[in-house]
């Protein structure tokens, strides 16, 4: 595909449109809760990812990952991009075994697994998965003698292609953790995945001119779950972005569409009153199943 032809050649799939809590919180009582208990998706919010479709590549595997597989009818699954090491991202990562270790073809047909998926990280991101473990090892070794897996170190900003899709890694130090920006391109098409821990975001000119920016660490203003507001000098104001700081990002950016994901549920507002935001501001919010073309 060269640029200036039609698009719609890439579809992406938001799996997850959650935060570090997924809506309903087990146990919340409040209106937004029940309501998501009650109505559902897009109520309801699952775990942060995102699939791309034609290539079979997954960014980041929550709790919920095989659930949220099931819901969209996807059935293979090729590549794993993770963004970082954080729980509500990685917690999910025995999705490569619980969709392709069979115990009889183990111990009676003595097959091999029916797919090896290729786990793809930034090299310092990968160095915090392979630090995950238990007394016998790291998750990730234990998945790659098993057959299930083949890690992929990725450089920051060297892309990474699968078929005629390009992935570049752009590591961002922010004040938690390490995370990541993946660019992700196909043709002229140009998407940026970056749901969590991207603040401040990298400064670079190969990250400007993009036809869909997908971003996360946010902050709603005014009053949120119980009615507290966050204070101008508080330090989460440092962590995440305002509306306002993500419009003036996405202008910055030349983005034609920006789309909110990662949406946490203290911040105690329903699917309706996000559809309300964008009434007022130059973005989108995410939910559970969304797919676009690009």
């Amino acid at each position: 595909m060269t640029c200036g032809s039609d698009g719609g050649d890439m579809e992406l799939v938001i799996l997850g449109s959650g935060g570090s809590t997924t809506i309903p919180r087990p146990g919340c009582k409040c209106r937004v809760c029940e309501e998501a208990r009650v109505r559902g998706i897009p109520y309801a919010r699952s775990g942060p990812s995102m699939f791309v479709s034609g290539v079979n590549a997954l960014f980041d595997t929550p709790e919920e990952i095989a659930c949220q597989l099931n819901r969209e009818k996807i059935n293979a699954v090729d590549y794993i991009f993770y963004t970082h090491w954080h729980p509500d991202h990685t917690f999910g990562m025995r999705i490569v075994e619980r969709m392709y270790k069979f115990w009889l073809d183990m111990f009676v047909r003595g097959k091999s697994p029916r797919n090896k998926v290729k786990v793809c990280a930034a090299s310092k991101v990968m160095e915090d998965l392979k630090s995950m473990g238990y007394r016998g090892g790291t998750f990730l070794q234990y998945y790659e003698k098993s057959g299930l897996i083949d890690t992929v170190e990725l450089e920051s900003r060297k892309p990474f292609n699968i078929g005629n899709l390009t992935v570049t890694p752009f590591e961002t130090p922010t004040t938690y953790c390490l995370s990541t920006v993946f660019l992700i391109q196909e043709g002229c098409n140009r998407v940026v995945y970056a749901p969590c821990d991207v603040k401040p975001f990298p400064e670079t000119p190969e990250l400007k001119n993009l036809d869909l920016l997908i971003i996360g660490s946010f902050h709603p203003e005014g009053p949120l779950k119980e009615g507290i507001a966050i204070p101008k000098d508080n330090p989460l104001r440092k962590e995440l972005f305002s509306l306002e700081e993500l419009e003036r990002l996405a202008h910055k950016l030349k983005a034609k569409k920006t789309l909110i994901t990662h949406i946490e549920e203290e911040w105690g507002k329903t699917h309706d009153e996000y559809q309300q935001l964008e009434n007022t501001h130059k973005l989108k919010f995410a939910f559970d199943g969304l797919r676009i073309g690009i």
